[in-house]
């Protein structure tokens, strides 16, 4: 091969095997390489080809090992992260269901209009029952730091904000799963439809509050380091419970096995800002 050739191939190759890697280290990774492979062409013209058939594997390598510090850098337990998720779920439910004729029907027909509002019906009926059964309504357990207007504000807007996201996820799935029903049954097929919401909203509404009850009141964080307090036999005069801590360190929250004399609901046990020191900044 010529050597203009060999050039206008490695470049080819080098170009292609770029777009593997990840954007911030893609220059410093060409540069690299640039700089090995003109050393090799100064030195071994013949051992240049060799050496660039592992720049595909190179480039592969790179972007696991920038997807696996990804994956453990991400902040799981931050509530944004909750909201991106769910998020990401409705488009995809909404991206895959647009493109199929008959669903695109169903939800922008009247139909749709109307089996949407029975939705929005039945996750407002759920919400009763599933804060009983979850023990959310003691909000006098869960009154953190977080007193401003502001903050109280935060607490409620990413309760709202998952609960909508929950409803709009569960409608959509509800219509993907029925979908094959339309072309079995026909019409008759609407009858399923409500009957996977009313499910669904219970699964999912009852999710929404269990996860608002594992979040710090303070800063809406996913609680950690779950602790047990206590014998079974001190169920009466004692504690009897999990205890939870939050990472930035604004609390502990002791949560009862069951509903004793010693305290029926979980409670919220706040930490100055002297404990701060001792948890993650």
């Amino acid at each position: 091969m010529k050597p203009h050739q060999q050039l206008r191939s490695l470049h080819r190759t080098l170009s292609l095997a770029a777009i593997v890697v990840p954007r911030v280290r893609r220059d410093l990774w060409k540069a690299e390489w640039i700089a090995e492979l003109s050393y090799l062409l100064r030195t071994q013209p013949d051992a240049v080809e060799g050496f660039a058939q592992g720049l595909f594997a190179d480039a592969v390598a790179v972007r696991r090992a920038s997807i696996v510090d990804r994956w453990r850098n991400t902040d799981w337990r931050c509530p944004e992260l909750c909201l991106r998720i769910l998020f990401g779920l409705f488009v995809l439910l909404s991206a895959t269901g647009l493109t199929q004729p008959h669903f695109r029907h169903s939800v922008f027909s009247r139909w749709g209009a109307l089996t949407f509002t029975y939705f929005v019906i039945l996750a407002i009926l759920t919400v009763p029952s599933t804060v009983v059964v979850s023990r959310f309504g003691a909000r006098d357990a869960y009154e953190g730091e977080a007193a401003s207007m502001r903050q109280r504000a935060g607490r409620w807007y990413f309760l709202g904000a998952k609960l909508l996201l929950l409803v709009l996820c569960v409608y959509l799935s509800a219509l993907q799963l029925t979908l094959p029903l339309f072309y079995l049954i026909g019409l008759q097929a609407n009858a399923f439809v409500i009957i996977c919401g009313l499910v669904f909203n219970v699964v999912a509404i009852g999710w929404a509050f269990r996860d608002q009850r594992e979040r710090c009141p303070s800063c809406m964080r996913l609680l950690r380091s779950p602790a047990r307090m206590g014998p079974p036999s001190w169920s009466l005069l004692d504690s009897n419970a999990t205890e939870e801590m939050c990472d930035r360190g604004h609390g502990l929250l002791h949560q009862p096995e069951w509903q004793t004399s010693w305290y029926g609901n979980a409670r919220w046990l706040q930490l100055d800002r002297t404990w701060r020191e001792l948890f993650h900044p």
